[in-house]
């Protein structure tokens, strides 16, 4: 039994991707592979299997200070459930639990509990080095500088980690016609408090044809030409990104991150054949060249970031230092075809750079003290620079822009609590604290601009939370939306509201110098519970109302309303037919919304197969020394030094013993346990409910409700309810009804997750007096992927060692294949809206081989 419980743990440290990969250096490695000499009064060893959880201190390492506790918070088992690569892969499954009702950017990104210069710091590192996330509301944001319209996800890392990780992904649609490609090597090392990180990916997708689907042909002026062999529905594409960090500690208190990326995209759509040419007779003019635009662009990115936890005159303070340097250079190229005499016109090109860079600091810390507790405080000063320079060459002309910005902006935020259950003060209230903060920003092209806010965080016993706040916020259009380029797009297929057709006209897209800044007013009451401290889930509802006037927006669809607010954008011929459509970015008077977003996340561990196995290794372990202690002998030792992979007198057996290496030394006074090797205090170890080794089943699903969303457009035109017949896009109205669930269940290293998303029908009035109607069918979609990893097999990596660090995973999306249905008040299709075109590549399979080297 005791060769098996040591063959065991020998072979689990070889193929547990999480244990081999967290290793500190063992006395023979660091004696130049000598044997090591016995230490005196040496530390005792841990077992890094124990199941007892270490309290190393008052909260876990690298949490976010601050009296709001984390709403979900993921452990190494749960983020192992969710089978994903990268730290960008795992905040997209996260979307659901990191979606806002105030804001639909990403959420704001913390590494270790501190600020980040921009996500590409952190977006490619493996998921193996995570040892945590935790997930907090929008109010979080507040306390690092930032505003408060986006959720706060919080990542930790492992303190030792290193491996190269790469990865082979291929996809294609069941229905055939392109596919895409991924190639990805990233090579990270942690040690404490220093990181080295550089990741290289390409991306490909190859061309995807109107006449690959079951479009209806289009033909131009009659000719007999059909134009769909000459159309892309998908743009071939290609995608090279290269992303590098550094990061060490400057001091004991001070940290350091150097990040830099380089990322080089362009793709070629095909947009048919030109009028001339489809009218011209093949015979004459040959095999007909279709139209193109293309667009390459190159983007630069530059970032630091200093992360100070004391000031001079307190160690209750922490401050930190971003600055970011941002270059995007634009280019893009549209073939225009022929004018009337037959004679190619000159094809319409804009290119654009833009620049900019900006220095951010942020102090943090208590001003003084309340019997509540402390009143704290975050204060942010910043400044950006920033030019955008576009040329525009369009029908034979050339138009030049040059824009500049500059910006100084400040933001204070306090909180101040009123009662505290553990300072019994105010008892009978529980937690409550309320905060106010005051943003500041002068541009030099917009004047100076106001947010403000206010809220209350109220705990009134331990399971609840309420959260409330209110803010008040101006913000500019950017640079880009000011000073684009003009970018004419022919051959662009619409459908036209006003009329009840499908059209093919000419489009116009870039900067518009007349916008106006918006003015937000948003509200949002929050509630979370937590039922038992023993499940871990998690229940979470936001109303949210908001009220945007001068609302910043792309331009809608080509509805009728649209049409007599805004009619120097179209043009019609005298017969009433669209021919172009001005897309530039507008200013509706007044955007209305509220919506109800709640729903639940739960995750319930499962024991796996290897835990159950080192559970009866030790209990046999534990049953042997009672046995020597009972019978007057020597305890059996030779298998725990065994199992770290160490001989007798404590030196290190022949051919290597366990990828453990030593264990490292437990601090005088310390517990057993404490996560095993790399691990951080405070957390289980390798097995029990919450170890890497642990399975899990988990299960989220939220809920969207719009209750309210209306656009005033003008004053004196009809208001848009786009939950009832209006419409702001192509896409239809405005769903009351979205829902998003995800379910998960892995074991041994196998599993599968399915998810599924579904939004209601809308639908949308069309003609000059609203007599007609389309209808927008509901949508549900699922997607499934089932994974293995070949590492945690272990009859398989016994007989195939370099398997191990290997997952495979296959992926289907859209499994039922599902395309929304449109029809008219007859019931017909409209050409632009037939189901592939508004999906093109419908169900999809991806098959993903990742290896780690560690």
């Amino acid at each position: 039994m005791k060769r098996l419980g040591t063959t065991l743990a020998g072979l689990l440290a070889g193929v547990s991707p999480l244990a081999a990969q967290a290793q500190t250096a063992t006395p023979a490695a660091q004696s130049g592979g000598r044997p090591a000499q016995t230490q005196p009064a040496a530390p005792a060893q841990e077992d890094p299997y124990t199941d007892e959880i270490v309290v190393t201190a008052s909260e876990p390492r690298g949490a976010v200070k601050g009296d709001i506790p984390p709403e979900i918070q993921l452990n190494q088992a749960d983020i192992r459930a969710y089978a994903v690569s990268s730290v960008a892969d795992l905040l997209t499954e996260l979307a659901p639990q990191t979606g806002s009702g105030r804001g639909s950017g990403r959420p704001v990104v913390l590494l270790n509990g501190r600020r980040i210069s921009s996500f590409a710091e952190i977006r490619d590192l493996p998921t193996e080095a995570i040892e945590r996330v935790d997930i907090l509301p929008e109010e979080v944001a507040l306390k690092f500088g930032y505003s408060a319209d986006q959720r706060v996800v919080n990542f930790v890392l492992r303190e030792r980690f290193r491996a190269l990780t790469t990865e082979l992904q291929g996809g294609a649609p069941t229905e055939g016609g392109n596919s895409t490609q991924q190639v990805q090597a990233d090579i990270l090392k942690i040690n404490r408090d220093r990181r080295v990180n550089l990741d290289v990916k390409y991306q490909g997708n190859s061309a995807l044809l109107e006449s690959e689907r079951n479009v209806l042909p289009t033909f131009n002026d009659g000719s007999g030409v059909n134009q769909a062999p000459y159309r892309t529905l998908v743009a071939p594409s290609q995608d090279l990104n290269i992303n590098g960090s550094y990061a060490r500690n400057l001091s004991e208190k001070v940290g350091a991150t150097v990040n830099g990326t380089l990322e080089v995209q362009q793709s070629e759509a095909l947009r048919g054949l030109a009028v001339s040419q489809t009218a011209a007779p093949l015979a004459l003019s040959g095999d007909p060249s279709p139209l193109t635009a293309s667009s390459r662009t190159i983007t630069a990115h530059l970032g630091t970031t200093l992360n100070g936890d004391e000031l001079p005159f307190s160690n209750a303070w922490s401050w930190s230092l971003t600055g970011n340097y941002d270059r995007v250079e634009s280019k893009t190229i549209t073939d225009r075809g022929f004018d009337s005499l037959g004679a190619a016109r000159p094809a319409d090109r804009g290119n654009s750079t833009s620049n900019v860079g900006a220095v951010d600091a942020l102090l943090r810390g208590p001003l003084f003290k309340l019997p509540a507790g402390d009143v704290s405080t975050a204060l942010r000063i910043g400044g950006s620079v920033s030019g955008f320079d576009s040329t525009a060459f369009r029908n034979g002309l050339t138009t030049d822009a040059s824009l500049s910005r500059n910006i100084a902006s400040t933001q204070l935020n306090i909180d101040l609590p009123i009662a505290s259950r553990r300072r019994d003060v105010l008892q009978p209230l529980g937690d409550l604290t309320i905060n106010g903060n005051v943003a500041v920003q002068h541009l030099s092209d917009f004047g100076t601009l106001t947010t403000t806010g206010y809220g209350v965080n109220w705990s009134p016993f331990k399971p609840v939370r309420l959260l409330a706040s209110w803010t008040d916020a101006e913000d500019a259009p950017t640079t880009t939306q000011l000073g684009g380029p003009l970018i004419t797009s022919p051959n662009t297929r619409v459908f036209d509201y006003r009329t009840g057709q499908t059209v093919t006209i000419t489009t116009i897209t870039g900067g518009n110098p007349a916008l106006q800044a918006e003015k937000r007013h948003v509200m949002k009451l929050g509630l979370e519970l937590r039922p038992s401290e023993k499940t871990d889930l998690s229940i979470r509802a936001d109303y949210v109302t908001s009220r945007i006037r001068n609302d910043i927006a792309t331009f809608p669809a080509a509805t009728a309303a649209i049409e007599a607010a805004f009619p120097d954008r179209f043009v019609r011929d005298p017969d009433g037919d669209l021919v172009s459509i001005d897309n530039r970015a507008v200013n509706f008077a007044e955007n209305n919304t509220k919506q109800l977003r709640w729903g639940f996340n739960l995750s319930i561990p499962i024991k796996s197969s290897l835990e159950k196995k080192i559970a009866a290794m030790r209990a046999q372990r534990e049953k042997e020394r009672a046995d020597a202690i009972a019978a007057g002998k020597p305890l059996p030792a030779e298998g725990q030094a065994r199992l770290f992979g160490q001989g007798q007198n404590g030196q290190r057996p022949p051919g290597g013993g366990s990828l453990f290496g030593a264990p490292p030394a437990r601090p005088a006074g310390a517990a057993p346990g404490g996560g095993g090797p790399g691990g951080g205090g405070g957390f289980r170890g390798r097995g029990g409910p919450n170890g890497a080794l642990a399975g899990r089943m988990q299960f989220s699903l939220y809920h969207t409700w719009y209750f309210k969303n209306q656009i005033k457009i003008r004053d004196g035109v009809p208001i848009l309810d786009l939950l009832n017949g209006d419409a702001a896009g192509n896409a239809g109205g405005q769903p009351a009804h979205q829902i998003d669930a995800q379910a998960g269940i892995t074991k041994d290293g196998v599993g599968v997750r399915l998810g599924f998303k579904w939004q209601s029908s809308t639908s949308v009035f069309t003609g000059l007096n609203n007599t007609n109607r389309l209808d927008f069918g509901d949508l549900g979609t699922f997607n499934l992927r089932v994974f293995a990893d070949l590492g945690r097999q272990i009859k398989l990596v016994r007989a195939h060692p370099w398997l191990r660090g290997t997952r495979v995973s296959l992926g289907v999306s859209n499994i039922l294949n599902t395309r929304q249905r449109v029809t008219d008040q007859t019931g017909a299709v409209p050409l632009n809206y037939q189901p592939d075109l508004l999906d093109p590549t419908g169900r999809a399979v991806t098959l993903s081989i990742r290896k780690l080297f560690f």
